[in-house]
């Protein structure tokens, strides 16, 4: 899915949407109400045919820019979290626990409202906007399942680098389980087959 951030910055731009918020705050809470409605009933049949052997749920929320969310948490308690419980009781209700968010930038102010949205796994956790898994893995536990946190840049300088980078954090997040290692984002253009291939061998020996 879209989350309730996405879908409207999508349809009137970041910068306009976000001024929505204080312009036209009645809007904005009918747009997550239509949003809420509308996720729940296109997904409804599938949801409780398949219950438990639908996977993970996935939501594509990109809030956040380098220097922290594109939103307050006050503004992410009033619009969006009561949205996101019903829909994720809706998931949890059908047996599906496993529901993961997407989100670039720096998402730490927002972590303890993400939980609370029902929110249990965190993408991809970008190392140059201060996301550390460790961190995260440390104060919520198994809270929340994580996925990334591998700096795309150090992996794509390959050798020496990549080892480094993959040593730091794939040992220690492994014992602490909940974790899937992964680059902190899409593959990055200079990062060559070669090197892809030198890591993709490398991080066997954890997996």
């Amino acid at each position: 899915f879209n989350g309730f951030y996405s879908f409207g910055a999508q349809l009137m731009g970041v910068v306009a949407f976000n001024l929505m918020f204080y312009k036209d705050p009645g809007l904005m809470h009918d747009m997550a109400e239509y949003w809420e409605f509308f996720i729940t009933e296109t997904v409804r049949e599938a949801v409780e045919t398949l219950k438990d052997r639908i996977d993970m749920v996935f939501w594509w929320e990109d809030l956040a820019d380098k220097h922290g969310p594109c939103v307050s948490p006050k503004l992410y308690k009033e619009f969006f979290l009561p949205h996101y419980k019903r829909v994720t009781s809706f998931l949890r209700k059908n047996k599906i626990d496993r529901i993961m968010m997407d989100s670039d930038g720096n998402v730490n102010p927002l972590t303890d409202l993400i939980i609370e949205a029902g929110i249990t796994g965190l993408f991809p956790l970008e190392v140059n906007c201060g996301m550390n898994a460790v961190e995260i893995r440390k104060k919520y536990g198994e809270k929340l399942f994580l996925v990334g946190n591998l700096d795309k840049q150090e992996l794509a300088n390959g050798g020496g680098a990549m080892r480094r980078e993959v040593d730091s954090k794939v040992p220690i997040l492994k014992e602490m389980g909940g974790y899937l290692p992964s680059m902190d984002h899409a593959v990055p253009a200079d990062f060559t087959l070669k090197r892809f291939e030198e890591y993709s061998e490398y991080i066997k020996k954890y997996l």
